[in-house]
């Protein structure tokens, strides 16, 4: 599969003094195969008309007010920019989101940006400000071991705090939310650049930083309130109200 749409991404501004140096990548290019009659996911209400993607943006700038948000869309993208036209975020479009996985969206992200720091939050969570409260300074993952996320979602295997592999079946989940700067987020923009990794899971980009000599702590935030919507039955446990994931 040719990947000469790698470079189908906004321009990259000049750095300006009073800017944010980090970035947050948002991958919502995907259709979801077993909510696809929903339409995006992004668009998800989850209460007085708000959808999860708005949540998701008010939550990173009451916490991060300075950050530059960067949206990867593809499935239905134009819905998802109309419902944004009055938010100040930077749209990626990933024209073939049907042929490549999140790695490749979180990568047409990262070439557009110029921060040093990258906190990547994925297009389908709702969480609380807790989830993401005091993540700068070292590479770090997310984590939860209360069940909030499925069983069957990617875990993290742990030695003194920090992450040593991310797989299946582990108790303690990788909440699917990371912050990378330095070594860790020079190594994970190389591998998400290579045309052979255009299939791989953002986890799979994580290993291979480990295996290459990066280093995550793995933070259990306290606190913390998150979940992943994956399938119609998800949709029972969306939030009635605004208080409840505050």
């Amino acid at each position: 599969m040719a990947l000469a749409t790698r470079n189908i991404t906004s321009t990259k501004r000049s750095y300006r003094p009073n800017q944010s140096d980090m970035s947050v990548i948002i991958p919502a290019a995907g259709m979801g195969h077993r909510m696809k009659s929903y339409g995006p996911k992004a668009l998800i209400k989850l209460y007085d008309d708000t959808t999860l993607i708005e949540r998701q943006i008010q939550l990173i700038w009451a916490v991060y007010p300075k950050a530059e948000i960067f949206v990867v869309v593809g499935f239905e993208s134009e819905k998802i920019r109309s419902k944004l036209e009055e938010y100040p975020v930077r749209f990626i479009f990933n024209p073939i989101h049907h042929e490549t996985n999140v790695l490749y969206s979180i990568s047409l992200a990262i070439q557009a940006s110029i921060s040093k720091e990258v906190l990547i939050v994925y297009g389908d969570l709702i969480f609380n400000e807790a989830a993401i409260r005091n993540i700068r300074g070292e590479s770090k993952v997310i984590v939860e071991d209360e069940g909030m996320m499925k069983k069957s979602e990617v875990g993290v295997c742990q030695q003194e705090k920090m992450a040593i592999n991310f797989s299946f079946g582990l108790d303690t989940k990788w909440a699917q939310i990371s912050y990378l700067c330095g070594k860790e987020l020079s190594l994970f923009k190389e591998v998400s650049l290579k045309n052979e990794t255009s299939q791989w899971f953002g986890y799979e980009g994580l290993n291979y930083v480990l295996e290459n000599g990066g280093e995550f702590q793995a933070v259990k935030q306290k606190s913390m309130k998150i979940f992943e919507i994956d399938s119609a039955r998800d949709l029972e446990k969306i939030p009635k109200n605004k208080l409840t994931f505050g």
